[in-house]
C-alpha cells in the first residue's frame, strides 16, 4: 500500500524484536516450545502457521503443528488441547483462528491452560503473591502490535481521542483497556455506526480499523495528521489489501501498511509472549 513514505513500518520493527528474541533464547538453558493447532484447510490460516513455523526455526524455538481435518469431531480437538495442557514440554499453545464455523470457538479457546495461552485470549494472568514467583501479564499480540505502532508515530498521546472501528466488541474492549493505560481517550463505534460511508470520525487523533472492508477509510473521513492503524485484511486473488484507502496519504503520513504493518509485529509479539510464559514457575 505504501512506499518510501512508510513511517509505521511493522516489518522493520518486527525484525528488531526477533533479533533480540534470538539472543534471549540463546541464553536460556532450554528451548521454549510452541504448539499450534490448525483445523481445516483455510489457505490464509495455513500461510500464517507456516510463517510462525519459519520464525520459530530462525530464533531457536521448538515448533509442533497439529493439523486436523475439518471433519474432526469437536471432542477430538478438546482432547488434544487437554493433552497439550498437561505436556510439560509445551511452553505455549494456540489454536489458529478462525476455526471452521461448525465449531464453538469460545468454548475451545477457553480450554487452553492460562499458563500456556500465548495468544492472550484469556483474561490477563494475575500476579501471584508468593515471593519471587509471579505470572506474566499476557496481552494479545495484535493489541501489543497496535500499541507499538501508535507509539512509533512519536506523537504526544496523553488525552488524545482514539476511535476503534471493528466487528468484535470483545477485542475493542480489550484494546480500549490497554489504550487507557496510556491516558488515551477511547471510543468504540458499533457495527451499526459504520455502515454509512461518511463515518463521522474527523475529530479523532487516532483511528484503529479492523472491519475487513477493502479501502473503506477515505481521506474525507479523517482528521489531518491522524494516526491510522490498519488491522484489516482483505484478500483479492493473490493480493492483500487493508481497510485504508491509499489516497489517505494525502491527509496523513502516519498509516500502518497492509501488508507490512500490524501482521509482522503480531507474530513477533506472539513469540515475546512465549518467552514470558517460559519463565512461569
Amino acid at each position: 500500500m505504501l512506499n518510501s513514505q512508510i513511517l509505521l513500518d511493522g516489518s522493520k520493527e518486527a525484525e528488531k524484536i526477533f533479533l533480540d528474541l534470538k539472543k534471549q533464547i540463546a541464553k536460556l538453558k532450554f528451548k521454549p516450545t510452541l504448539a499450534v493447532i490448525l483445523v481445516g484447510h483455510d489457505p490464509a490460516s495455513k500461510i500464517y502457521v507456516a510463517i510462525k513455523e519459519k520464525r520459530a526455526k530462525e530464533i531457536g524455538v521448538n515448533f509442533f503443528k497439529y493439523h486436523l481435518s475439518e471433519t474432526v469431531s469437536e471432542q477430538k480437538i478438546v482432547n488434544l488441547i487437554k493433552k497439550l495442557n498437561n505436556d510439560k514440554k509445551i511452553t505455549g499453545l494456540m489454536v489458529q483462528l478462525p476455526l471452521p464455523k461448525k465449531f464453538k470457538t469460545n468454548k475451545i479457546i477457553s480450554l487452553i491452560d492460562k499458563k500456556k495461552d500465548v495468544d492472550g485470549l484469556h483474561p490477563p494472568l494475575l500476579y501471584k503473591e508468593r515471593v519471587g514467583e509471579r505470572s506474566p501479564e499476557i496481552i494479545s499480540p495484535t493489541i501489543q502490535s497496535i500499541l507499538h505502532l501508535i507509539k512509533l508515530s512519536k506523537q504526544k498521546l496523553i488525552n488524545k481521542k482514539a476511535v476503534i472501528l471493528c466487528h468484535s466488541q470483545e477485542f475493542a474492549e480489550s484494546l480500549k483497556k490497554e489504550l487507557a493505560k496510556e491516558k488515551i481517550k477511547v471510543f468504540i463505534k458499533s457495527k451499526s455506526q459504520f455502515t454509512n460511508y461518511q463515518l463521522p470520525i474527523t475529530n479523532y487523533r487516532i483511528v484503529i480499523i479492523a472491519l475487513g472492508k477493502k479501502n473503506f477509510l477515505k481521506p474525507a473521513m479523517l482528521k489531518k495528521d491522524a494516526i491510522i492503524i490498519d488491522v484489516g485484511i482483505n484478500r483479492v486473488g493473490k493480493k492483500i489489501f487493508g481497510d485504508v484507502d491509499p489516497s489517505c496519504l494525502i491527509k496523513t503520513k502516519y498509516i500502518s501498511p497492509v501488508p507490512g504493518g500490524v501482521g509482522p509485529l503480531t507474530v513477533a509479539y506472539l513469540f515475546k509472549n512465549l518467552i514470558k510464559l517460559s519463565k512461569v514457575k
